[in-house]
């Protein structure tokens, strides 16, 4: 059965709906250098990836935001795409509980991907911090250049792959 709503902490961390889609867009957009998709994009992902997804409220305060999907390549794959954390709530370990909350409800996936920018220190540290808690295996590549894929319009993306997950420890 999946997990709708996580509330352990100050934070309530739950699947995000439609009605989400503008928040999650107003808090992108305040998320440099995350790249700004349009409202329609993160409605869409609200409503056809919500199972891969979270929101985190504080309060009644959007506060984070996660998209993902499981990777159309090997279904035991979960990609992260974006992560948004509003800037005074960030360092606080809310971007590895909502991953959790994620895994939770995605008990097949076995292993977890994401790309980040080399000077990206920040999803870095999230990505290690998590790898650990799972006691999985991190490993780094080269997935999308900037000369060759972004014209130099962007920095490289690197591929960050957690794996395999023991979900042992989800109830």
């Amino acid at each position: 059965m999946a997990i709708e709503v996580y509330k352990k902490t100050k934070y309530s961390i739950q699947l995000p709906t439609k009605k989400h889609g503008a928040a999650i867009h107003a808090l992108v957009g305040k998320s440099p250098p995350l790249d700004l998709n349009s409202t329609y994009h993160y409605l869409l992902q609200s409503h056809y990836f919500a199972k891969t997804s979270a929101v985190a409220f504080y309060e009644k305060e959007l506060v984070a935001f996660i998209s993902g999907f499981i990777s159309p390549l090997d279904k035991k794959n979960l990609f992260i795409w974006q992560v948004a954390i509003a800037e005074q709530y960030r360092g606080q370990g809310l971007g590895g509980r909502m991953v959790d909350f994620i895994l939770a409800n995605n008990r097949q996936v076995e292993f977890l991907e994401t790309t980040v920018t080399r000077e990206n220190t920040s999803s870095r540290r999230m990505f290690e911090k998590i790898s650990h808690q799972l006691e999985a295996n991190l490993t780094e590549k080269i997935l999308f250049e900037s000369e060759s894929d972004f014209l130099n319009q962007h920095d490289s993306e690197y591929l960050i792959r957690i794996g395999p997950i023991n979900h042992k420890g989800y109830t």
